[in-house]
């Protein structure tokens, strides 16, 4: 006796390591772990970063346009003597490249002495006045910006809900799958009973096929529900960030049974959709168009700037001649420069311009409005949905427990041979389908709660 409580105690322990490795090295995760793990790992969510991110870049991008503009250009030529023959003397013009040039005038020259050159100018412009189109563009960037913001807002509630869909969609099935098993026990028992009966003579084969015909057909749902049970839980481990390979080997959720609790009355009229990220983005689009109708009109205005320009030119191939009486071959210069640009002909068309992007700011304005509208109905919407996915849960509690004390009367009568065995089964059936209506309810309340926070709050 001792020896196999010996054996007993060994194999206990060997069960409770095996699972305890098993439970460390698959990942079991709450609702709540999910859509942590959604908030981090989403591949939307990270896209949604990025814009945001781009928004920034463009917002640093407009600020520059603040900064004076540099430009430098550079030219260098050479000329092949073989092309260039011609021989003149020098004109008066060239005393105005230089004073050193001056004694040069009227000699004669042979024009390959200025067979190669070079000139490096740059430009330094401040603009002053665009129109205002500067100061609006930046102010046009952060609105982009407050638009990636709110964008990735609403990305992350429209993911956390579809994470609450599919967690509590693979729980339905995971109840229903728990369902489908007790009557598979309870389908074997019967078959037990058939068949007890059968050898006592006291039914027919044909009781039997009937209760073989109920196996497979709770073995098609199973198998029905197992596939679905596969792709739920491969798509909740894409919602927060789990590779599917990953997940075949041994990601999984943790059942909750969270109570199904009576909602308060909500005062709808007090519950304004002004905190909702999509009300808040219609703002901003109206916003942005605003601002596009000042830079369209920005256009139009006068730009004034100032700026420095400053060159350095020389040529080569001088003669000796040349050589004795310059002393540099360049020439250095400067300036500074004040620009006021009118686009005058610009005006015939931009009033045109003007009235479409006033014409689109009215569309914002209206899109706007109806949005308003819109969600505080989508709130109702949301109440509502939660009220009767309360009731229903109530409606299907009752049905579960008057089901399940139909089948307890009838499996009790049909051992003491009362009722038939199709009285049996049916029973069977209203029982596993009042379960699994009732798994369908508990779940969508979930998920209309979830849906109503989301809007309301």
């Amino acid at each position: 006796m001792s020896k196999r409580i010996v054996v007993l105690i060994f194999h206990l322990i060997l069960h409770s390591s095996f699972f305890t490795l098993n439970s460390i090295s698959a990942q079991t995760l709450t609702l709540s772990q999910c859509l942590e793990r959604a908030k981090q790992n989403n591949y939307e969510l990270q896209k949604a970063a990025l814009e945001i991110e781009a928004a920034t870049e463009q917002q640093r991008e407009a600020f520059t346009n603040y900064f004076p503009r540099i430009s430098a250009n550079v030219m260098a030529f050479r000329c092949f003597d073989e092309l260039i023959k011609a021989d003149g003397t020098y004109p008066q013009e060239i005393a105005l490249l230089s004073p050193q040039l001056a004694p040069l005038v009227g000699t004669p020259f042979s024009i390959s002495e200025l067979n190669y050159g070079y000139g490096v100018a740059a430009t330094l412009v401040q603009p002053l006045y665009y129109g205002g189109q500067i100061v609006y563009g930046n102010k046009l960037a952060q609105v982009q910006q407050d638009i990636a913001t709110i964008k990735q807002q609403m990305t992350e509630k429209n993911i956390l809900q579809k994470v609450t869909e599919c967690y509590w969609n693979l729980a339905r099935v995971r109840y229903n799958l728990n369902t489908i098993e007790a009557a598979e026990k309870q389908i074997e028992a019967v078959m037990a009973q058939v068949e007890n009966f059968l050898k006592a003579g006291v039914t027919t084969r044909n009781s039997v096929l009937k209760v073989r015909l109920r196996q497979q057909e709770l073995a098609s749902t199973r198998l029905k529900l197992e596939n679905a049970d596969h792709v739920l839980r491969l798509l909740l481990a894409q919602q927060i960030g789990i590779e599917p390979a990953e997940a075949d080997k041994g990601f999984d959720i943790v059942l909750e049974d969270k109570p199904v609790e009576e909602p308060i009355g909500a005062d709808l009229l007090s519950l304004t959709p002004n905190h909702r990220e999509e009300l808040q983005l219609k703002n901003k689009v109206v916003e942005a168009q605003a601002l596009q109708v000042k830079m369209q009109r920005g256009k139009y205005l006068p730009h004034l700037g100032v700026g420095l320009a400053g060159y350095h030119a020389g040529l080569g191939g001088y003669s000796d001649r040349v050589k004795s009486i310059m002393q540099s071959s360049g020439m250095v210069n400067g300036l500074v420069f004040g620009s006021l640009s009118i686009p005058i002909s610009d005006w015939w068309g931009g009033s045109h311009a003007i009235r479409r992007q006033k014409i689109k700011l009215q569309q914002a304005q209206i899109e706007r409005d109806d949005a308003s509208h819109t969600l505080q109905i989508d709130i109702e919407r949301a109440w509502t949905n939660l009220q009767e996915a309360y009731r229903q849960t109530q409606i299907a509690e009752v049905s579960c427990e008057e089901a399940a004390e139909n089948l307890r009367m009838t499996s009790d009568q049909y051992r003491m041979s009362t009722c038939t065995l199709t009285d049996l089964l049916d029973a069977e059936t209203l029982n596993r389908q009042a379960q699994n209506d009732l798994a369908l309810a508990k779940a969508n309340y979930q998920i209309a709660l979830a849906d109503y926070r989301r809007k309301a709050f």
